[in-house]
């Protein structure tokens, strides 16, 4: 049961970014991996992207939240997480990682099955954010912002 679930939320996931980002993955190369609360897949890019066209467009096209974005002082390093509202098959968090100023070749995609571990995930990332010793771009600056797309 909770295997189809994951399987649907993935399916239609993937069935949005082809629909709105066509030429932007290569979804035939999707690698899952099982985790103890989720599952997440790898999604190569079919060519490199720049973290900030990409946050832009997953904001604008398909309505995800930034929950951080953050970059290292010497502009190298880039970290970025979005996330859905959550709804039924909805419930997704996008992370995009960057050695290399700011260009991706690949995103994490996370689907989740219930609300709770889904906040509980987020707001762990949040709070663990606060901490790190970069420059945040954008984001959520408090809990209470966070809070409101779960109720």
């Amino acid at each position: 049961m909770i295997e189809n679930y994951f399987t649907n939320s993935a399916d239609m996931f993937v069935a949005k970014i082809d629909k709105t980002m066509p030429t932007f993955f290569s979804v035939d190369k999707m690698q899952k991996i099982e985790r103890d609360s989720y599952i997440e897949v790898v999604i190569p890019l079919s060519f490199q992207q720049l973290a900030e066209d990409l946050t832009d467009e997953f904001a604008e096209s398909l309505r995800f939240h930034v929950l951080y974005a953050r970059k290292s002082y010497d502009d190298k390093i880039y970290h970025v997480v979005l996330y859905s509202i959550p709804y039924e098959h909805e419930m997704v968090v996008i992370h995009m990682d960057s050695l290399q100023h700011g260009i991706l070749e690949e995103i994490r995609v996370k689907f989740f099955s219930s609300m709770e571990v889904m906040y509980n995930h987020v707001r762990q990332l949040w709070h663990d954010s606060l901490f790190m010793k970069d420059k945040l771009l954008e984001g959520v600056e408090q809990e209470a912002e966070l809070l409101m797309d779960f109720c």
